[in-house]
């Protein structure tokens, strides 16, 4: 029973010193990590993960050998940070790129003409569509064409509004783009000199077909669509007595999407035109109201429709107020916010998804047509496509004809 005793009390005292000493070896490792490098043992273990930051900024202002500017510095850790999100459609603005985000959405700037997105599947910008009559459009440039470098520089893995910087600047400076295109997969890459020039987006086009069908094609959605839209189609009804009317919002990439619903609140009933839901499951909804105009319409989509866009195309499809005609649309049904950091720059943030008034879902999906129909082998483009060629629209007078 003694020689129990002691071997137990022997243990115990093992056991003791045992822990004494890996406490003591944590501590010293402590100590000198922090004698080493400077950093509290909380920072270590990660307890305050934000301190990181502090810390390399008092490392730079102490060490670096080099002059510097901070408000760079804090850009460029603020970019990082919303990159890592892997959403090409979170960004930071700074004041001057505030500036001229904002200039564009009033439907005018300097640049080469290309609206761009991103490709997640290989981290590559792709174009949605070249504007009508831009240098991008005069140099052959087609929707699906991926910028892989700008001025020797490679775009691939770039954020989408890096890419789109690059691409502005002054009317009259040039620019070396590459591109490459995949046509039944094959692959071609290719490079075009583009001289900038200044871009006005005329948000409306106005044409009347046999007499008494009215066509409006939407380009875009910015601050003066509305207005335009409502004054051709007062144009329309009232001078040229149409019965009819064709909606073309084929490679429309959206915008704002308040000018969007306040352009559908014309076209449907009373109801919902959309409703967005949050990352905590709130919804908010946007409604119509119980006066709308009354005419027989066909819409045209593509591809290229995306965003704003396809939030008119599921509102008229949803409430059967029109054919929609063509090919699937993009399929970007996520909303972002501004939020001010009041300094003059800004975040812009994905925030929620948007859903059609009957609960379809669009991001990623898309808007199926009522009636699918291609375009010819042959047409690359939709510019300088004749009428009589355009078989999305043939197609949607023909529909029509059976409405009216």
């Amino acid at each position: 029973m003694e020689e129990n005793n002691k071997a137990t009390n022997f243990w115990k005292v093992a056991i003791a010193v045992i822990i004494t000493g890996c406490l003591v070896f944590i501590g010293t490792s402590a100590y000198y990590l922090k004698k080493l490098s400077g950093i509290e043992p909380s920072v270590i273990y990660g307890s305050n993960s934000y301190a990181k930051l502090d810390k390399v900024k008092e490392i730079i202002e102490q060490n670096f050998l080099f002059d510097y500017d901070e408000d760079k510095l804090i850009d460029g850790a603020i970019s990082g940070m919303l990159e890592t999100l892997d959403d090409p459609y979170t960004v930071y603005y700074t004041e001057d790129e505030w500036t001229k985000f904002m200039t564009e959405t009033e439907g005018e700037y300097d640049g080469v003409g290309l609206y761009i997105t991103y490709d997640t599947t290989n981290s590559t910008v792709i174009v949605l569509t070249p504007i009508e009559n831009s240098p991008a459009a005069e140099a052959g440039i087609l929707p699906g064409d991926y910028i892989i470098s700008i001025d020797g520089e490679s775009a691939v893995g770039k954020s989408l509004d890096e890419v789109a910087s690059l691409l502005k600047g002054r009317a009259g400076t040039s620019v070396k783009v590459e591109f490459e295109r995949i046509k039944d997969k094959e692959s071609e890459k290719f490079e075009r000199t583009l001289v900038r020039g200044n871009i006005v987006l005329d948000p409306v086009v106005e044409k009347v077909y046999e007499g008494n069908i009215g066509y409006i094609k939407l380009t875009s959605f910015d601050e003066t669509t509305y207005k335009a839209f409502k004054n051709s189609y007062d144009h329309l009804i009232k001078d040229e007595k149409v019965s009819g009317l064709i909606l073309d919002l084929r490679n429309n990439p959206g915008g704002l999407l308040d000018v969007s619903t306040k352009i559908a609140d014309l076209l449907v009933p009373e109801g919902k035109i959309v409703y967005t839901v949050d990352k905590n499951g709130k919804e908010e909804a946007i409604f119509s109201d119980d006066n709308k105009i009354e005419i027989p319409m066909a819409v045209l989509i593509n591809e290229g429709s995306a965003s704003a866009s396809e939030v008119l195309t599921a509102a008229i499809k949803d409430y059967g107020v029109g054919v929609i005609v063509g090919t699937k649309s993009y399929g970007k049904g996520i909303v972002q916010g501004i939020k001010t950091l009041r300094d003059g720059t800004y975040m812009k943030i994905t925030i929620s998804e948007y859903f059609s008034p009957k609960g379809e879902k669009i991001n990623k999906i898309g808007i199926t047509p009522d009636i699918e129909v291609e375009l010819p082998e042959d047409v690359t483009s939709l510019y300088n496509l004749s009428a009589d060629k355009d078989t999305q629209l043939q197609r949607a007078i023909e529909e029509l004809k059976k409405m009216m």
